[in-house]
């Protein structure tokens, strides 16, 4: 496709403060930024307020939205309507007093291969504005235009369901408050007796309520619609260093609870010190490929919450990045308020002596979350196709399908670029944009007894081996699964941590990608233009290397388990077997060679 750039981002009239409907995620960042190179102005006159942290917080007022408006493209028009430039349109949007202009997504079609591979790009330019919702309504019906919601991006919830609990009430007004809130107390203890500061911790019950131990470990929370005695399970996440633990029906009494965590160090013998190879390494064979096979001259684009470069397996391989979400022009890419970004970027590349698949490949850190839109995605699209990305992650997904997202994406794979998503994690329907066309998408296994400090022990299948992680989409849509439970990876501080999730398991497929694009015979040898076609050969050859899930429902497993030196086309000497690989070939999930 032609689209270059991060997206242009046209300033619009700036006489009116950006307002928005409440409940749409509208105090996150905007998506212009000061980067030149993103192709991308500040939108002058917008009164923005600023907390200490530097997040841009806008007012809010009732009854208006945030919308992605366009001109429809000529292909699309019913019979006899005439199209509307894309200028002439958001000239219309300026003059009329019902509508703010925020920023125009304009793509940059100046520089980048990308642009050679299609003259006429699917997504036409966008207009992001605050109108009146009734405004959108009416706009919507003309048939010249397309009208959609700017929706915040997300992660894919982690339902409780999911876990084997209580679904707790999703409405707030339909719980039961009790007239004396009740309180419990906590201290979060490791089990090398060190408290556990800054852990996260859930009590599910009627609604979830969350806390942070601090500095001695201990949190206290207020629960307004349960007892002690009436929570179903108590959930300890600590940020690196220790495993995470559930406590199903606690019945916890008064006064204080300590809930021990094990420390890694206890099952992962000698680490960090001693490298560690991982369950879902042994289960993609990538410990048997030659260990020069590390990526090397491949751009990756992980779009998610930023990376903790501060790390020190991630300082010398993430070195480059963009964040959507601020228009301060910082380095704030390289901070991840999440930790989701840092985990993912430690699969892919973290240094040799820990968990990365391909070490040496180029990552760009694209942040959109927290406070990103849609219109940010579409921005970050545009800056993969003009910067030459090779392989583009989306970590984060949205409610409403957008039509808009679908065209970018179009784009991009007709640049060439190999598009990977997470499937989800409700154990329901695929994911936004995962399911899209041309978009890999990634279902997440886990393994029995790999991960016994976790909620997924409550949830083993009887036979021993990979299975579907209980929270991975129930399909159809699933390409293939990979590892996305109890994985060790780079955290937050210089940690580790296990780490859940689809994207765990994208982020595994995305390093196979970087490995084949890299070293594969036929794409190091024969290269392929940068169009849709190359893309869809590298999935091709990630597809049939995969070997079929044992006892798994194909909805859900797709293909099955990406192996790695099938992909490779490379013969790969069998080594010792480690008790994960022996359980692998007692299910028939790889036959001895």
């Amino acid at each position: 496709m032609s689209e270059q750039g991060a997206g242009g981002v046209k300033p619009g009239n700036g006489g009116r403060s950006m307002q928005a409907q409440a409940g749409q995620g509208e105090t996150g960042g905007q998506p212009s930024t000061a980067d030149e190179q993103a192709g991308q102005d500040k939108k002058p006159g917008a009164r923005t307020r600023s907390e200490p942290s530097g997040v841009p917080v806008r007012d809010v007022r009732a009854g208006w939205g945030r919308y992605l408006v366009a001109p429809r493209p000529l292909g699309l028009l019913a019979g006899g309507v005439p199209p509307i430039e894309a200028g002439a349109l958001f000239a219309l949007l300026e003059e009329d007093p019902d509508v703010e202009p925020l920023a125009q997504v304009r793509p940059a079609r100046s520089r980048g291969l990308g642009a050679i591979a299609e003259p006429h790009p699917a997504c036409p330019p966008v207009a992001v504005v605050a109108m009146p919702n009734e405004r959108a309504r009416a706009l919507a019906t003309n048939p010249q235009v397309v009208v959609e919601i700017d929706q915040p991006l997300t992660y894919s919830p982690m339902t409780a369901g999911a876990l084997g609990a209580v679904v707790p009430v999703t409405d707030p007004a339909l719980a039961v408050m009790l007239e004396e809130p009740g309180h419990l107390t906590l201290r979060v203890m490791g089990s090398d007796g060190r408290p556990v500061p800054d852990a996260h911790v859930w009590a599910i019950g009627g609604a979830v309520v969350h806390g942070i131990t601090g500095p001695e470990g201990q949190v206290s929370l207020t629960l307004a619609g349960d007892t002690p005695d009436t929570l179903q399970a108590i959930h300890v996440r600590p940020v690196s260093g220790y495993w995470p633990v559930r406590t199903s029906a606690p019945h916890m009494g008064g006064g204080e609870t300590v809930i021990e965590v094990p420390a890694l160090a206890d099952t992962l013998e000698n680490f960090p010190d001693q490298a560690h190879t991982g369950w879902g390494v042994q289960a993609m064979r990538l410990h048997q490929i030659p260990p020069t096979y590390r990526g090397h001259g491949i751009k990756i684009a992980l779009l998610d919450s930023g990376v903790n470069t501060a790390h020190p397996d991630l300082k010398s391989t993430v070195q480059t990045g963009h964040d959507f979400t601020t228009t301060d022009g910082s380095d704030t890419w390289r901070s991840d308020l999440t930790g989701h970004g840092t985990w993912c970027a430690g699969v892919i590349a973290a240094a040799d002596n820990r968990t990365g698949i391909a070490s040496e490949a180029e990552i760009h850190a694209l942040k959109l979350f927290p406070g990103g839109h849609v219109s940010d995605l579409l921005q970050a699209m545009d800056y993969c196709i003009g910067h030459d990305i090779d392989i583009a992650q989306i970590s984060l997904a949205y409610t409403v399908p957008s039509q808009l997202v679908a065209w970018k994406l179009l784009d991009a794979h007709a640049a060439g670029i190999t598009l990977i998503a997470p499937a989800g994690d409700t154990a329901g329907p695929v994911n936004q944009p995962a399911a899209l066309p041309g978009v890999l998408s990634v279902g997440a296994i886990a393994h029995t007894g790999t991960s016994p400090h976790t909620s997924h022990t409550q949830m083993q299948p009887p036979w021993p081996g990979p299975h579907p992680a209980p929270f991975t989409p129930t399909g159809p849509g699933v390409d293939l699964v990979a590892p996305g439970a109890a994985v060790i990876t780079t955290a937050l501080g210089d940690g580790y941590t296990p780490a859940d999730g689809t994207t765990i398991a994208a982020a595994h497929v995305t390093g196979l990608a970087a490995l084949l694009l890299a070293h594969h015979d036929h794409l190091r040898t024969h290269a392929l233009p940068r169009t849709a076609a190359r893309a869809d050969h590298l999935h091709t050859l990630l597809r049939t290397a995969c070997r079929p899930l044992p006892y798994a429902d194909p909805a859900r497993s797709g293909a099955g388990i990406a192996d790695a030196p099938t992909a490779l086309g490379i013969f790969a000497s069998w080594r010792p077997e480690s008790p994960v690989e022996r359980l692998h070939t007692s299910a028939g999930s790889y036959p001895r060679p």
